[in-house]
């Protein structure tokens, strides 16, 4: 199988990893990670919040009477400050659509008329999850 893919978020190089809580298959960067920063948030800096506060000064200038609204700058201001403290920052790696990898091993093994599912764990039937292999696949 193939062990590198591009990803859908970010332009990071991903490989396939096991998740053995959840018996799936899953993509992380080269460190090893399955979740990045979202790259839309670069021009925030390393501190988001002090790009919130900065946003927040630039809404309303002047004062009184001459006070004008930044509407772009309010704009921008709501929604990062929802992404911040919602954590919304941040993107689970997914590989491209037909790059993942493929199986290239020994013939698929079929259960109830359907080829078997590859686990981490070893081979599974798509219809009454009975385990097809005792061999892993990791």
């Amino acid at each position: 199988m193939t062990d590198t893919m591009a990803g859908v978020t970010c332009p990071a190089v991903l490989h396939r990893v096991a998740i053995p809580e959840l018996d799936e298959w899953g993509c992380a960067d080269d460190a090893g990670s399955r979740f990045g920063d979202d790259p839309d948030l670069a021009h925030c800096g390393p501190d988001p919040w002090a790009y919130l506060n900065e946003l927040g000064e630039r809404c309303i200038r002047g004062e009184g009477k001459k006070a004008v609204l930044d509407l772009a700058a309010a704009r921008e201001y709501s929604a990062l400050k929802v992404r911040l403290e919602t954590g919304g920052t941040f993107h689970q790696h997914y590989p491209k659509p037909g790059a993942e990898p493929a199986w290239d091993g020994p013939p698929v093994p079929e259960h109830c008329g359907w080829p078997g599912w590859l686990r981490p764990s070893g081979w599974q039937c798509r219809q009454c999850g009975a385990a097809l292999a005792m061999e892993s696949a990791a």
